[in-house]
């Protein structure tokens, strides 16, 4: 089973009712769990619980940070596998905090039923956070990044 097949896979398991699935074929095992979303209660519904008619600058202070988190882009991982972001267990980074990306610009290897797949940005920006450690297994669609997007 090659990732292009893995990823049609996930896609129709997304667009199922189905929440879990698992396969095994060859001696490899797949295993896509669906994670739900949590349930929230609009922000404008929570203004008008707590405060029946509140202050403009109340409000104005509250949809600033929005705004701010709107320039941070969150780069997910694309598939499953064991996230690296080194070439070579002896290299340097690919990519560190600070540094300028653009589209294209390998950000990790994440390993894949023995295949390493460079793993590219899609945004132009600065890498504010790495969010996972070297090494560690990541799930299709685990915040891997934080990216600040140039404006």
């Amino acid at each position: 089973m090659n990732i292009k097949e893995i990823r049609e896979l996930i896609e129709l398991i997304e667009q199922s009712n189905i929440d879990e699935f698992e396969m095994e074929r060859s001696g490899v095992r797949i295993r896509i769990r669906k994670t739900l979303p949590v349930p929230t209660t609009p922000r404008a519904e929570l203004v008008t619980e707590t405060t029946s008619t509140p202050p403009a600058a109340e409000i104005q202070a509250e949809e600033t940070p929005e705004e701010e988190e709107e320039e941070n882009y969150i780069f997910k991982a694309p598939i499953i596998g064991t996230f690296y972001l080194t070439p070579k267990p002896d290299a340097e980074p690919l990519v560190k905090p600070g540094d300028h990306v653009s589209e294209k610009t390998v950000l990790c290897i994440i390993e894949a039923m023995k295949i390493f797949n460079q793993i590219e940005c899609d945004r132009e920006g600065e890498i504010i956070k790495i969010l996972v450690e070297n090494g560690q297994p990541v799930e299709y669609g685990q915040p891997l990044f934080e990216i600040q997007v140039k404006s």
